[in-house]
């Protein structure tokens, strides 16, 4: 083993042993946060095309939701400490012929099957029309989270606004924003007219859901589909947040962005990590994050690092995934006659 990976090895044991308090929650908490954002439902490997502006080639062979449930199950296999599947959004609807011909079925039936966590729904995750968008939803073995999507007449929620996680006793929750494009494009995003749905003011609605999970967990992650640039904003404005796993702008973030916030002390970074991996799957997140409890029993973001990961042909396909997405290809109807063809 190199020098490069018995150092997180020991910070890992040094975290895992250290002392616990009477109540058995750990002084020091490390999570791993692997992230997906704006799939468009690529679960198939596709080719970037090429960008001559920017003197950029085209790239073969990149992306597919096999080869990120390999990378899924290996860093759950290599980890000693929590591990958590996220995803920011515009994730069910795209344009190849295995979305079209299924609405999102085949994404949902793979995110499934690979495990994930939670998602946030994106704008387009309403570009389906309601009776599709619904099906989603419900046939996710995981929560949709989203705090700001409500009953345009009642307010009702659309879905849970969050949920609450207890990882090695510590409670993390999850919380949801989505950006208003439906409320500005219903012709485009149909299903929002559809169900009768409105987004409201994302940073109004973290700045009075934030305090509440404050009391109720000890670690605040917000799963955003509002932007980069609304990400930044939001870290700064509204105390309280952790963590931000974006999406929406399809921004590249190679390491997490560091939003500062406060002061930095030896057990408080005194920043928001905002996390990006570009679209479409050619890339996903992996980033570390250690909390540490103080005497006041809160914990506080101590260090976060990350990096993006290359999906790409060097990553083997996960067989289970590779089957079911095979076993969809196989149920797409041949193309029907062109009569003008004849």
């Amino acid at each position: 083993m190199t020098l490069k990976r018995i150092i997180p090895c020991l910070l890992l044991v040094l975290l895992a042993t250290s002392a616990f308090s009477a109540d058995g929650q750990p002084r020091y908490l490390e999570m791993t946060f692997l992230t997906t954002n704006d799939l468009h439902a690529n679960v198939t490997p596709f080719t970037r095309r090429a960008d001559p502006k920017n003197n950029r080639p085209a790239v073969p062979d990149i992306g597919g939701m096999a080869r990120i449930a390999t990378v899924v199950r290996q860093t759950r296999d290599e980890m000693r400490a929590p591990v958590l599947l996220l995803d920011s959004g515009d994730t069910t609807h795209g344009y190849t012929a295995l979305v079209k011909a299924f609405h999102g079925e085949s994404v949902i039936a793979v995110m499934n099957a690979v495990g994930y966590d939670a998602m946030v729904p994106g704008n387009h995750d309403l570009q389906w029309h309601s009776p599709d968008t619904v099906r989603n939803l419900e046939s996710s073995e995981f929560p949709w989270v989203c705090a700001n999507l409500v009953d345009a007449e009642t307010g009702e929620l659309f879905v849970e606004p969050y949920v609450i996680r207890e990882l090695w006793g510590v409670r993390v929750a999850l919380f949801g924003l989505t950006n208003g494009l439906i409320n500005t494009h219903p012709h485009v995003y149909v299903a929002g007219p559809e169900l009768g749905l409105k987004v409201l003011p994302a940073a109004e609605t973290a700045a009075k859901l934030v305090p509440e999970l404050r009391r109720k967990a000890d670690v605040v992650v917000l799963l955003s589909h509002l932007g980069l640039g609304l990400d930044t904003q939001l870290a700064k404005a509204v105390p309280g947040i952790d963590i931000i796993l974006g999406g929406h702008s399809h921004s590249t973030l190679r390491t997490p962005r560091l939003v500062p916030v406060g002061e930095p002390t030896a057990s408080y970074l005194g920043a928001v990590p905002v996390v990006q991996a570009g679209a479409w799957g050619d890339k996903m997140g992996r980033t570390r994050a250690i909390f540490r409890r103080d005497d006041d029993d809160r914990y506080t973001l101590m260090s976060c690092t990350g990096e993006l990961v290359s999906i790409d042909s060097s990553i083997p396909d996960d067989p289970e995934i590779l089957g079911i997405i095979q076993e969809f290809q196989a149920r797409i109807p041949p193309p029907k006659p062109n009569p003008a063809a004849q």
